[in-house]
């Protein structure tokens, strides 16, 4: 496998007196609270935010840290180290209650409200419970973010924002973007404007919550979002590649829910106007069955493969030997796929929307196309396809900028912040994404070049 590691200490190989004495090395051990979202357990195939919030948590624990969650973590498939406390998000009758509805853009926007009550209500239950309180809270849901701040005057709040804001998508139903921006206004800003400090994964998130809404630039820190790649390597022996169990020469891969956001069909849809490229979809979703419906119509049925759900230890054998990586959504923040796919040397191509422009580079570490554009993606697909030489010298440079995308990395942004934020420590600059400062203390502007890129203005879909 193509996966190149910059080797670090295990969570799972650190026991309470290493924690006590890093603790101890690194300064006071801070009490956190951090609060996912409540939609979706912490299991394999879960979304990219349950998945940052168990990774973070881990990682806060490996350095010493004291970390209450509050995830309901499927422990059969999800490891849980030493000295991280994890909390079930119950009302589970609810939340099971509205499962039971078809998969829809209703029971989306159902399973975030009861998810985010429930968190809340369990986040007031700990603050009770817990003498010693916590020097910070850390909400990753908009209303779970609102009911902490309205518990405590005295512990902070830190809010992440995981997803782009409706203005920054394309979504391709009219009243869904009527509704996304409807309950962004009502609550998303709500929690912007009480929280202590907000969390965006990419500058122009940022920007955007500033221009449009007022917030004072100084509340919003930009922390780029970041991968496990230990997690990713599948070490049973004798496993073949992925190529060699499909009997196939080479493929694109598709990761993600099957769904109009990540728009599966658009994909489909080039692939159609470019014969001889084959592609693995992995993952599944509402739209799965029209999917394989569409790849029949289209006559691209026998260059599909469906994969399913996969763990992460599968999946990086995927990426590893994938040609590509195609994400042709409408709507995205800094989807961790992208992130895994340059750690395992695959290039990217992607829509131009959220926070991808911050991430995939044009020429260097793949290409970003118009969204909705099936045009522009099928002829990106036969240009990359027919160029091999460029193919591995875009998955190199993919490789070596993704290294900044580690946790041990980007932990280290959200210790600054909470120690700022508790009172542990004088404010430092963290605010532009992935930045850090150089030998000599002056601040590298990581992905300054994209700046521009990212506002270029992107076509609407009709």
């Amino acid at each position: 496998m193509r996966i190149e590691r910059r080797r670090y200490e295990r969570y799972y190989d650190l026991d309470a007196a290493h924690l006590e004495a890093r603790a101890a090395r690194d300064g006071r051990r801070l009490r956190i609270l951090i609060a996912s979202r409540g939609v979706l357990p912490i299991a394999s195939g879960a979304g990219g935010a349950e998945l940052v919030t168990y990774q973070l948590s881990k990682a806060l624990v490996a350095q010493g840290h004291e970390v209450t969650l509050i995830a309901d973590v499927d422990r059969r498939h999800v490891f849980v180290p030493a000295g991280l406390r994890v909390v079930p998000v119950g009302m589970a009758p609810l939340r099971a209650l509205v499962l039971k509805l078809p998969r829809s853009f209703v029971r989306w926007m159902l399973q975030h409200l009861a998810g985010n009550l429930a968190v809340g209500r369990r986040i007031r239950k700990e603050l009770r419970r817990t003498a010693e309180g916590f020097d910070v809270i850390h909400a990753h849901g908009a209303v779970s973010a609102i009911r902490a701040k309205r518990a405590t005057s005295t512990v902070p709040v830190v809010y992440t924002e995981h997803d782009a804001t409706p203005w920054m998508c394309h979504y391709r139903r009219w009243w869904e973007r009527a509704i996304r921006k409807a309950i962004y206004r009502t609550l998303n800003v709500t929690a912007f404007r009480r929280v202590d400090r907000i969390v965006t994964n990419f500058e122009l998130h940022a920007r955007e919550l500033t221009d449009r809404w007022g917030i004072p630039r100084e509340r919003v820190v930009s922390i780029q979002n970041a991968i496990d790649i230990d997690g990713l390597s599948d070490s049973r022996p004798g496993v073949l590649s992925v190529r060699e169990e499909l009997g196939i020469d080479g493929y694109c891969l598709f990761v993600g829910s099957l769904d109009l956001r990540k728009s599966p069909d658009l994909l489909l849809r080039a692939l159609s106007e470019a014969p001889g490229i084959t592609c693995v979809l992995v993952g599944d979703g509402p739209a799965r069955h029209r999917t394989r419906q569409l790849a029949a119509q289209l006559g691209v049925a026998d260059r599909i493969h469906f994969a399913g759900h996969l763990k992460p230890a599968e999946l990086g054998r995927y990426y590893a030997g994938a040609d590509l990586l195609v994400l042709p959504s409408v709507s995205e923040a800094s989807p961790l796929v992208i992130l895994e796919a340059m750690a395992c040397g695959t290039p990217v191509v992607a829509s131009r929307v959220g926070g991808i422009p911050a991430v995939v580079e044009d020429w260097k570490t793949g290409f970003l196309v118009k969204p909705g554009d099936v045009g522009q993606l099928t002829m990106v697909l036969r240009f990359l396809t027919e160029d091999k030489p460029r193919l591995e010298r875009m998955g190199e440079e993919a490789r070596q900028r993704v290294q900044r995308s580690l946790w041990p990395t980007v932990r280290e942004h959200y210790i600054a912040l909470y120690r700022q934020m508790s009172g542990l420590e004088p404010a430092r600059v963290t605010e532009q994404i992935g930045r850090r400062a150089d030998a000599g203390g002056a601040v590298i502007d990581l992905p300054g070049a994209m700046r521009e890129r990212e506002q270029a203005p992107i076509g609407r879909l009709a």
